[in-house]
């Protein structure tokens, strides 16, 4: 098997699955459709923004979950009994969740720029983040991979920890309105500094210091996410 098989291989295994197309197809474009419907039923807040990062940020792990199953089903094993290495199979597997979550989050850029008049630096910053986001969870799926040997329990505990990811970083609950503990305890996940860089954009609509901090903060749990699970035992 070589490494395009492995990214062809990974790639379908994303895209066929019946809920990884619905969160990363209908949910996003949904929410982009309806997203002035949504903002203004919910006080104007811009929640239709951080409900995006959230989709995207599950819809990612959805992609990069196949390696749970290569995992489960022994075809792991298989694959690395072969020419193909720890590191090469981990490449092909980011990639193959990679490509597609950037593909949806310039769709989303691009439908809130024709049908909301979304600004450009709002689009591009969005674009960039919603990118680092699912990068992050896509390198949070290899860690998962090494931590859960049953496919049920690893979707069961993610979206529980995704939920409460989101809850305590500011995608369902404003930074500001948390509580100063909460706050605090957030800043140790991806989800708060999302939501402080997708919030430097709707407040100051331009690229702020805090606003490349968060990026830069979610480009390290990336890096952190993925040199752990490749470095855990993943057969």
């Amino acid at each position: 098997m070589t490494n395009m098989t492995v990214f062809k291989y990974a790639l379908r295994n994303g895209l066929t699955k019946p809920l990884s197309l619905i969160v990363n197809s209908l949910v996003p474009i949904g929410l982009t459709i309806f997203a002035d419907r949504i903002n203004m039923g919910l006080g104007d807040t811009g929640v239709q923004f951080y409900l995006l990062a959230f989709t995207i940020m599950y819809g990612a792990f959805l992609m990069a979950n196949s390696i749970q199953r290569d995992k489960v089903e022994g075809v792991l094993t298989r694959i690395l009994v072969g020419p193909i290495t720890l590191r090469n199979y981990l490449t092909q597997n980011f990639l193959a969740a990679i490509v597609p979550m950037s593909v949806v989050a310039v769709i989303v850029g691009l439908l809130g720029y024709v049908l909301h008049d979304w600004g450009i630096t709002l689009v591009i910053g969005l674009v960039l983040v919603y990118i680092m986001v699912a990068a992050t969870s896509i390198g949070l799926s290899f860690v998962w991979s090494c931590l859960f040997k049953d496919k049920e329990a690893s979707l069961s505990g993610i979206s529980v920890l995704l939920t409460m990811m989101a809850l305590i970083g500011g995608f369902m609950v404003p930074l500001a309105m948390l509580p100063t503990g909460v706050y605090y305890a957030g800043m140790l996940f991806p989800a708060h500094w999302a939501s402080r860089a997708i919030e430097q954009l709707i407040v100051y609509n331009e690229f702020t210091n805090m606003f490349w901090l968060g990026i830069l903060a979610l480009g390290m749990f990336t890096v952190a996410f993925v040199l752990y699970g490749s470095k855990r035992r993943l057969v």
